[in-house]
């Protein structure tokens, strides 16, 4: 095949149970792309291939409308001598799979913190309505820079409709047999907290280069994953700490109302295992600096209009809770597509934040002490459009939201409210200045 719509096929990359993948080229923007079509030699006859082109098309419909940077990106669909095909961006990675299989050295640091990266992308498109029901190691990739993006929602479906009778394997059900939840054997009505468990099973796998889950036939997998208890995370080849291995569990609770409720719970259960791990290398003698705490929370509420009006403990509780780091020259303290829950104060020093993307390298804002940044994403936890480099030895409070709303709910409360009604502000003056720019050139 060398053409597939307007798109120039270089090679064939994948093949899975549904489609097959191509690397092309779209010639009119100079892109690569990958292209998804619909495999009809599996399909037994014209039922078969009805069920699987609606599955198909509705892969396309229901990703096209998620626009996260750790989704995979729908660009365009079409058909082609009767046979439908998507347009999708090319990821130039590797899959957890992947890096399972060659036990590729990563620490566990890294991992939960990719692991917390795809559990709230997972979160975002269950708070659309869209289960993916296949996570899996070999459905999630790591791109060259580090940053996870889930692939493959072709069994995905609107939670509304998770009636519908729409494809299956032989056995009746949709998914990879080791990774499903109990309830998706069973073909109960599904929700995100099947997703839930297919997450802990990859997790326990990644962190220790083992199944949780044995069989060799279908059926001993599906009366593994309904009655097998996982050894223990702590007692493996690669084993972790106690708190570690508890998230795991939870995560992979036969019942699922014993289980994380949501990804967004797992996600925040991950953080805070990695806030905790940080604080004692924190407390070394070598990582204490000095502050005017006093002075910092009279900054924060004299600069700041979302803490104009905390009072003076609810302030110094903000400190407290909050980690007191140190960022080397040309450090990052965010970096760009990485999700997190986090903002930072400088206390002193000096950062730039940046459009670091692979051809370019622009300087958006320098800022200083006493300077804000990333408190957009206390509100939304959607990966962050922009680096912050330290450009010279910086100090900086950072708040978690994570740990402020897990350890004082009420002050997080006031918080999330101070800020959104700065952003109200900020959209009304916009739409003032858009009415006044409409009626200028009238």
């Amino acid at each position: 095949m060398e053409k597939i719509g307007r798109y120039c096929v270089r090679k064939k990359i994948g093949q899975g149970a549904m489609g097959m993948v191509y690397l092309a080229l779209d010639d009119l923007i100079n892109r690569q792309v990958a292209i998804k079509i619909l495999r009809s030699d599996r399909l037994e006859n014209d039922a078969a291939y009805l069920k699987a082109l609606d599955l198909f098309m509705q892969e396309a419909r229901i990703v096209g409308q998620l626009n996260h940077s750790h989704i995979t990106t729908i660009y365009d669909m079409g058909v082609q001598d009767t046979v439908p095909y998507i347009v999708m961006e090319y990821i130039d990675g590797c899959t957890i799979k992947d890096l399972i299989v060659r036990r590729a050295r990563m620490s566990v640091a890294d991992k939960v913190g990719l692991l917390v990266m795809v559990a709230r992308a997972l979160h975002y498109a269950h708070q659309r309505g869209v289960l993916h029901r296949d996570i899996k190691p070999a459905n999630v990739m790591i791109l060259k820079d580090r940053l996870p993006k889930i692939t493959d929602f072709g069994i995905a479906r609107v939670m509304q409709a998770a009636g519908a009778n729409l494809m299956v394997t032989e056995s009746g059900v949709v998914g990879t047999p080791l990774y499903m939840s109990p309830e998706q054997i069973r073909g109960e009505v599904l929700d995100q907290r099947s997703d839930v468990f297919s997450l802990g099973v990859l997790a326990y796998e990644w962190l220790c280069f083992e199944k949780p889950f044995q069989g060799t036939t279908q059926e001993e997998r599906f009366r593994a994953v309904l009655t097998h208890t996982p050894v223990s995370l702590t007692a493996t080849a690669e084993p972790v700490d106690d708190r570690l291995a508890a998230i795991v569990d939870r995560a992979l609770t036969k019942k699922r109302d014993d289980r994380f409720q949501s990804a967004e719970e797992f996600a925040d259960a991950m953080e805070m295992y990695l806030e905790q791990q940080g604080k004692p290398a924190e407390q070394k003698p070598a990582k204490r600096f000095s502050f005017d705490a006093l002075k910092v929370i009279n900054q924060l509420k004299k600069r700041y209009l979302f803490f104009n009006d905390f009072s003076e403990e609810e302030l110094a509780t903000i400190f407290r809770l909050s980690a007191k780091k140190k960022y080397a020259r040309y450090a990052h303290l965010i970096r760009k597509g990485e999700s997190g829950t986090t903002m930072f104060i400088i206390l002193t020093g000096a950062v730039a934040v940046v459009d670091d993307a692979e051809d370019r390298h622009v300087v958006l804002d320098e800022l200083g002490e006493g300077s804000c940044v990333g408190e957009m994403s206390i509100v939304d936890r959607l990966p962050r459009s922009a680096s912050v480099i330290a450009t010279k030895e910086t100090k900086a409070l950072v708040i978690n939201e994570t740990v402020l709303r897990l350890s004082n709910p009420a002050l997080c409360l006031k918080l999330y409210r101070n800020l959104a009604a700065i952003i109200s502000e900020r959209l009304r003056n916009s739409e003032a200045r858009y009415a006044q720019m409409l009626d200028r050139l009238r």
